[in-house]
């Protein structure tokens, strides 16, 4: 057999090395094949050759291609080992590939090394026709929660695998995320007194980072927050070497709060500048060209404002207009910028807190360069349609620094004000539910039709795709929740039924079926819906998110007590079944899948004695039994590290019980 590639570039070749790879896999070795460079184009029905290339390169159909890199079309036609495998775009060709071995029965359970099941297949035998648009071209992941480099690596090299197209590395580099995991923030048994994280460690894993991404030709984001400071020599880390690093002379540049200029919390991440002063403006402006200028194979760039809310500057000249006026100000400057320097980077601007709200008096002159990026931490119980679909709230009014989460159909109309006042430029969704939401359902069933349930009625309800801000590290009990997100966002009509039994016979084997029935209990068991209700949790932290339900609050409530009780049973009539799986397992990656269980178990066990005190006896009683979950996860955190955040769940746990909590930017 062989593979043959039109085209000699990094996406294409990786894209063969792969096939390649499987091919090996499913035949046990009994098929070797042999990657060729063409010069012309071949037959692509050349008898025992499989021909990887773009669909122009090929004479297919791109009648429905406007735009081949943001656009991912998926051609494959192969016979009994014969045909081809084409896209819209290197990264197109790739997803084939493993659309191709899934055909096959090959299951990318999970991210990494130990996340492929690969059966035996004949694929001399087997045939696989298909063709199909992504219903959303932008499908994606940004870094947030506790992250090492092999954590963000191993998503980048998934991504393609579940229908993912776009990766985001927020700020300069990911400092804040990442020195959670190198400096063991909040992990009680690994942490060091003093720890610290080497900076230039993170900005070598960075370049190794973007490397990845260009390497599977995922669209490349960056930026977001935590650029705003760098002309003015501030980085971000602990608050007193921010403090050190400011410069009394720059002050004036920082917006006015409450009669002072200064970092804001303590940190250039929540800190505005005084957007109507026309010098910091350029401050800002030269920093986003220098930056777009040192690395020009950045696809998209994230210019986003302060990770804080009620902190505009409250200057006698910035109170004229509203945050997002003085925000479209600075965005048609520096699209000004970057016409001068005839640099095409396309810009994406967030709604978010005081931005959600439309321009009042402003719009952007050259709409062509921008996406709207609309920042939407809803009660995701609801769903996206339910609430647009809802009578509108009454809108709140503006006064400065006095924000507080509007409603959430008023926050969905003000996402269509601001397109409409843009001239209806691509709208994303940026959402958490995977930041800590998730943790409300541990079994991940819940959670995972919902999933389902929003990125199919996406379109509907007016975005162009998903930027998913969470943990890389979601995997446990299962990665049912993120395929479903990955696969919904690529094919709107998918089958959740279908998807979630071909995912738990692929990663648990035979006994699959009965692990998801133990699982769909446990979920109904946990009662996420309560546990969602009463005290905080990251996202409303962060005042993203307005919860609004007719449920009762878990804490003294006795029909989650009444299920609660029943945890420990149930958990303890499934352990046999998880030990035997443990024991007989022979292929790797679903012996990971039943270990993984395993420990689950153990921190439901514990979850369960907290849940069972809260709902039987309160607040204080459920903090007792929060300390023995603690404890667990922290000594065995190096045991699943790769499948669960330690520190996002602790942290969601702690806000709900009003704890005093680490701080998340250590």
């Amino acid at each position: 057999m062989k593979i043959q590639i039109m085209q000699k570039g990094e996406t294409i070749e990786y894209t063969a090395t792969e096939l390649k790879k499987y091919i090996i896999g499913m035949s046990r070795g009994a098929i070797i094949p042999e990657i060729c460079f063409m010069d012309s184009v071949p037959m692509i029905k050349e008898e025992g050759n499989i021909v990887l290339g773009l669909l122009a390169e090929l004479s297919l159909d791109i009648s429905d291609l406007s735009d081949p890199f943001i656009e991912d079309i998926i051609d494959v036609d192969i016979a009994n080992g014969t045909g081809y495998i084409a896209g819209s775009n290197p990264r197109s060709i790739l997803m084939g590939v493993y659309k191709y071995c899934t055909s096959a029965g090959c299951r990318f359970i999970r991210p990494g090394a130990d996340g492929d099941y690969v059966p035996y297949a004949d694929l001399t035998k087997h045939s696989f026709k298909y063709r199909k648009k992504a219903d959303y071209p932008f499908r994606g992941e940004c870094c947030e929660g506790t992250i090492s480099y092999e954590h963000m690596r191993d998503t980048v090299y998934w991504l393609p695998k579940i229908g993912m197209n776009m990766y985001m590395i927020e700020g300069i580099v990911p400092y804040t995320y990442m020195h959670k995991w190198y400096g063991h923030v909040g992990n009680t048994k690994l942490r060091q007194k003093g720890q610290i994280t080497d900076r230039e460690m993170i900005y070598d894993y960075i370049r190794l980072l973007e490397q990845d991404i260009k390497k599977v030709g995922l669209q490349l984001h960056t930026l977001g927050h935590g650029w705003m400071f760098r002309k003015l020599g501030v980085e971000n880390g602990p608050s007193e070497a921010q403090q050190a690093a400011l410069r009394a002379e720059d002050k004036k540049y920082l917006a006015l709060v409450k009669g002072k200029r200064d970092l804001f919390g303590g940190s250039s991440f929540y800190t505005h500048f005084c957007y109507s002063n026309p010098e910091a403006r350029k401050i800002l402006v030269d920093t986003l060209v220098e930056y777009i200028q040192e690395k020009p194979y950045m696809d998209f760039v994230h210019v986003w404002l302060a990770d804080a809310p009620n902190n505009q500057c409250e200057c006698e000249n910035c109170i004229k207009m509203h945050p997002s006026d003085h925000y479209v100000q600075l965005l048609n400057e520096l699209d000004e910028a970057l016409e001068k320097i005839e640099s095409k980077a396309r810009i994406v601007f967030i709604g978010y807190v005081e931005t959600e709200r439309p321009p009042q008096k402003l719009t952007l002159h050259n709409p062509e360069r921008f996406i709207l990026l609309s920042a939407i931490g809803l009660h995701y119980e609801k769903g996206y349609k339910n609430i647009t679909e809802a009578p509108l709230a009454e809108e709140p009014e503006y006064r400065i620094n006095e924000f507080h989460p509007a409603p959430d159909t008023v926050r969905m109309k003000w996402r269509r004000d601001w397109k409409k006042a843009c001239n209806n430029i691509p709208n994303i969704i940026y959402e958490y539910r995977y930041y800590t939401d998730m943790y409300c359902d541990l079994g991940y069933m819940q959670i995972a039709r919902e999933t389902n349930r929003d990125m199919r009625d996406l379109a509907e309800v007016g975005f162009e795709g998903c930027m998913s801000d969470q943990t890389h590290r979601l995997y446990m009990p299962t990665a049912l929740p993120m395929i479903t997100m990955g696969e919904t966002l690529f094919d709107r009509s998918l089958d959740f039924n279908k998807l979630t039994e071909e995912y738990f016979e692929g990663a648990f084997g035979a006994e699959g079926s009965l692990c998801r029935a133990y699982l769909e209990k446990l979920s109904d068991l946990l009662c996420p819906s309560n546990f969602r209700v009463g005290g905080g949790s990251g996202v409303e932290e962060a005042g993203l998110g307005n919860i609004e339900t007719q449920r009762m609050c878990w804490l003294n409530n006795t029909e989650v007590a009444e299920k609660a009780v029943q945890i420990p049973a149930h958990l303890a009539d499934f352990l046999p079944i998880i030990d035997r799986n443990i024991a007989l397992a022979t292929d790797p990656a679903r012996q990971l899948s039943w270990r993984y269980l395993k420990y689950h178990s153990e921190i439901c066990g514990c979850f369960a004695e907290l849940l069972l005190a809260g709902a039987a006896k309160g607040k204080e009683a459920a903090i007792e039994k929060y300390y023995v979950l603690e404890k667990y996860l922290c000594e065995h955190e190096m045991e699943f590290h790769n499948a669960f955040d330690v520190l996002l769940y602790l942290r969601a746990l702690r806000l709900k019980l009003g704890m005093a909590m680490v701080k998340y930017y250590d």
